[in-house]
């Protein structure tokens, strides 16, 4: 059986936009920043400020984590990807409270992210429910996606997939990278992914 497994933060879901609000919001950045959410954490550690970015991913993955977007083409590729005859699971590295800051339950605030952009509806990409998982350690993630029985995994993060064995065929997705160094099969723009012969 083919099972494609899903990295979450920043591969499903991109946080630019999020992050740059709320840090304007919260007084954090000067609102002529880029709005990404790269040149928030670059500002806020040039400053000294680096628990002040801890703090502001406590609240975007807890609060604010509802109105942040899709990755551009990610629905419709996934769905193209499961006519193919995969299954789709989901497997993030993703601890249940942020580490300082009130104590939001990001699982939660991730399922309801999902609810909401229709993963679990029929008329949607009906995951199965079973078939997401939040691990608190990046260990405990790349134990998961070779427990489950993933043939195939996508991640923005080389260095998790350099963890994962062999006979699985590792995707780096690298978002606005047109070419770059990889050691995995690669793509950088979910829209156009359904024209590179991966799945």
């Amino acid at each position: 059986m083919l099972k494609l497994g899903l990295d979450f933060d920043n591969t499903l879901i991109s946080y630019d936009s999020i992050f740059y609000e709320t840090a304007c919001e919260l007084n954090l950045i000067p609102k002529e920043l880029k709005k990404s959410k790269t040149a928030v954490r670059s500002y806020l550690i040039n400053q000294n400020k680096e628990e002040k970015f801890t703090e502001l991913q406590g609240e975007v993955y807890g609060s604010k984590i509802i109105n942040a977007k899709q990755t551009d083409g990610m629905f419709e590729a996934l769905k193209l990807i499961q006519n193919k005859g995969y299954e789709l699971a989901i497997v993030s590295h993703k601890t249940k409270n942020p580490i300082i800051g009130p104590k939001y339950n990001l699982h939660k605030s991730a399922l309801n992210w999902l609810e909401k952009n229709k993963f679990f509806d029929e008329d949607g990409l009906f995951i199965n429910r079973k078939n997401i998982f939040f691990e608190p350690t990046k260990e405990e993630k790349v134990k998961r996606i070779q427990s489950i029985g993933c043939t195939h995994f996508i991640d923005d993060l080389q260095s998790i997939l350099d963890l994962i064995k062999k006979d699985i065929v590792k995707v780096h997705y690298n978002p606005g990278k047109e070419t770059f160094p990889s050691n995995y099969l690669n793509f950088s723009n979910w829209e156009k992914l359904k024209y590179k012969r991966i799945f």
